[in-house]
């Protein structure tokens, strides 16, 4: 180990990167393959800029939402703190996850194994563990919809901003705890990961389908109705449905976003579980895990472009835009 913590760029060390042919466990529970960066150097060297680009930007985006949320006491509703909480799990994101990528590329690349080592141990159990919480974040945000709709008139009295908070403070708990085994138990982990994360995206698209069916069996009904009974709804009762439309379209963009970015990357990460790690398969990987963190520095946009309470919040703190 002290001397694979002494590697340089020459070309005996050069030709290591290349190859992978170190050890057969580098460190913990990592092979040499994890440094090799085979014939891609050219892309190891651009997601590195990406990932300090996205580091920077993910940062500041989410933590204007954060400071519009938090000065906005109108804004403290259910909804919006799974959206705070999304949010804060994004800036973590942005904050810690990737700047420990970005140390880990950059050791990879000169060489300093060992510095490599500990950073993507670090990288990995932080990206697993935020990249996670937004997955459940936005899973409980389609959940938390759903209930608004089927339990109606029973929502605000069942859905409260105190037991959503010590929902979420046990989840963010919870998935930490879970992770703690990571460095002794990489493959279990990494199972138990992508499961939650199908998992996840199950739950979700199952909330929106019933949220869907459930929007468009009331719209036949209103089409049905006479124009009498029609005369009977309030403006408070149209202004607040068309309200929730705006939340479910704008969440549901998110979701979109999450599956596209997603999928890929728990797609790999499920060839690497069975097939074990090649060069190749781990630059992808690598790739998509920097698509993935990119999801972080989007959603702020989102929140921004379809949610109108949250842009009118940001724009209060830029009095001159």
């Amino acid at each position: 180990m002290e001397a694979l913590g002494k590697f340089n760029l020459s070309t005996e060390n050069t030709t290591l990167l290349r190859t992978g042919a170190f050890t057969d466990k580098a460190c913990y529970n990592v092979d040499s393959r994890f440094f090799a960066t085979g014939d891609f150097l050219e892309y190891y060297i651009a997601n590195l800029i990406c990932n300090i680009i996205l580091a920077i930007v993910t940062t500041l985006e989410n933590l204007v939402i954060l400071i519009a949320i938090w000065r906005k006491p109108t804004l403290q509703v259910p909804s919006n703190i799974l959206l705070f909480f999304l949010a804060l799990s994004d800036l973590g994101v942005g904050l810690f996850a990737q700047p420990f990528i970005v140390v880990y590329t950059a050791a990879k690349l000169q060489g300093f194994i060992s510095m490599a080592c500990v950073s993507l141990q670090v990288a990995a159990v932080l990206s697993t563990y935020l990249c996670g919480i937004s997955l459940l974040s936005i899973t409980a945000v389609s959940i938390d919809r759903y209930l608004a709709l089927y339990l109606h008139l029973r929502y605000k009295q069942l859905v409260t901003n105190k037991r959503v908070i010590k929902a979420l403070v046990c989840t963010w708990l919870s998935a930490g705890l879970a992770l703690v085994p990571w460095i002794w138990y990489p493959k279990v982990i990494s199972n138990i990961t992508v499961a939650v994360g199908l998992g996840c995206i199950f739950v979700t698209t199952y909330c929106f389908c019933r949220i869907y069916f459930i929007l468009r069996h009331h719209q036949k009904q209103i089409f049905l109705q006479s124009e009498t009974e029609r005369s009977f709804r309030t403006p408070n009762r149209t202004l607040i449905s068309k309200r929730y439309k705006l939340s479910v379209l704008g969440m549901f963009t998110v979701y979109i976003l999450l599956l596209l970015f997603y999928i890929p990357y728990i797609c790999i990460a499920g060839v690497i579980v069975f097939q074990g790690t090649t060069i190749s398969n781990r630059l992808l990987f690598e790739l998509m895990r920097t698509v993935v963190s990119a999801n972080s520095a989007i959603n702020p946009l989102i929140y921004c472009w379809r949610l109108r309470d949250i842009r009118e919040a940001v724009l209060d703190l830029f009095p001159w835009f």
